[in-house]
């Protein structure tokens, strides 16, 4: 994942908007020191890189390193680095913050992929556009990490069609009429359509859209629409989002989507990141 150096200076200075008082004060900011990141439970690690670079712009020479998406047991060292106890001092909360964050989305993440493919090995996880503003990048490689993939990273990506869309050109007949035109002017991109009712689906499918997303559309019912439809259909896609979680991934994952939309990922509780730093 690309980090601009910029972005590494927006992180150090939302936590250190001048200096860090509080090493200065106790004439620490000279003296070499070592820090230690540490996880205090089982997890996927995610984001050392992103902390290699803040180290690298604040002075500190990074020892070890433990790339994202590898799997570190409780107490397994994530990063280390060495160098002035001021520079120490000023990476260590904006890294830990990093860390725990990005490892806690990563090793959920990697939960409900397991318990997705468990149930259908070919099921694609795939995270929303809903994420906290500003963590983007970050929330992006956590959830990769993990093994899941980006649903779309932006407006500009695939054509997704919304009910919202559908009421403002004057309803699902117009959608059916307009997606000819679509099919023209967007001839390298997807076009995809929200749905609910398998009647909706065929019909959307008959006019030529690539695929369909299920929004809130119970398991059980998915599991009697989507064989039909895929046989019908055997080059549409078609997904299934709303209120899908860790819990029910693998019930959504038999009803044989391509995929499983969903945004619960970047709500993950953050791993319990530990700090050791010492003089040397």
């Amino acid at each position: 994942m690309f980090m601009s150096t910029d972005e590494v200076d927006r992180l150090i200075k939302e936590d250190v908007p001048y200096i860090d008082l509080t090493s200065r004060s106790l004439g620490i900011h000279g003296q070499a020191g070592k820090i230690v990141y540490f996880t205090r439970e089982d997890a996927v690690v995610c984001g050392t890189e992103e902390v290699e670079m803040i180290f690298k712009r604040l002075g500190i020479r990074t020892e070890e390193l433990v790339p994202s998406g590898t799997f570190v047991r409780q107490g397994g060292e994530l990063i280390s680095g060495t160098g002035k106890g001021c520079d120490i001092n000023m990476a260590w909360k904006v890294g830990q913050n990093i860390l725990d964050h990005c490892s806690g989305i990563a090793t959920k993440t990697r939960d409900m992929v397991r318990a997705a493919k468990a149930a259908n090995p070919n099921i694609a996880i795939l995270t929303t556009r809903k994420g906290f503003p500003g963590t983007k990048s970050l929330a992006i490689k956590a959830i990769m990490a993990g093994g899941a993939t980006p649903h779309r990273l932006g407006l500009s990506e695939t054509v997704l069609i919304f009910k919202q869309h559908i009421d403002y050109i004057g309803g699902f007949e117009a959608l059916l009429a307009k997606v000819p035109e679509l099919r023209v002017e967007c001839c390298e991109k997807k076009i995809l359509v929200e749905a609910s009712a398998y009647g909706e689906a065929k019909l959307l499918c008959e006019a030529g859209v690539d695929g369909i997303q299920f929004d809130k559309v119970p398991a059980q019912v998915l599991r009697d629409m989507i064989p039909r439809l895929r046989e019908q259909f055997p080059n549409a896609v078609f997904l299934a989002a709303g209120g899908i979680n860790e819990a029910n991934a693998a019930e959504y994952a038999g009803t044989k989507v391509h995929g499983i939309v969903t945004t619960s990922l970047y709500n993950a509780e953050p791993i319990d990141v530990g700090v050791r730093i010492n003089p040397l």
